[in-house]
């Protein structure tokens, strides 16, 4: 079973994701967000990617900066979601062959 939605654990830190994580893809959602303003995202995205890369899309939130597009996929993230529509970051995240 698969959920049409995204989670978004806003404000989760890295200890945390992986029970959390779990219960979401237990439960049919595959697609899980760790907004960039969170306690250490990049580590909850990479602890979230090794545990469900495989059955998840994993990826960052509150993706603001160019820069952050690279920072998200050398953690693993699939995926970059944006609070505003900035063509920069939409085309870094593209050509990186990340879903925005």
């Amino acid at each position: 079973m698969s959920r049409n939605i995204i989670a978004i654990l806003r404000g989760v830190r890295p200890d945390e994701v992986v029970g959390i994580g779990a219960a979401l893809v237990a439960a049919g959602i595959d697609a899980i967000e760790v907004p960039l303003n969170s306690p250490d995202p990049l580590d909850s995205i990479a602890a979230l990617a090794r545990a469900f890369g495989s059955v998840a899309r994993i990826g960052a939130g509150t993706v603001l900066e160019v820069s952050q597009v690279a920072a998200v996929k050398a953690a693993g993230g699939v995926l970059a979601v944006s609070p505003d529509m900035n063509p920069e970051v939409i085309a870094a995240t593209r050509a990186a062959g990340m879903a925005s």
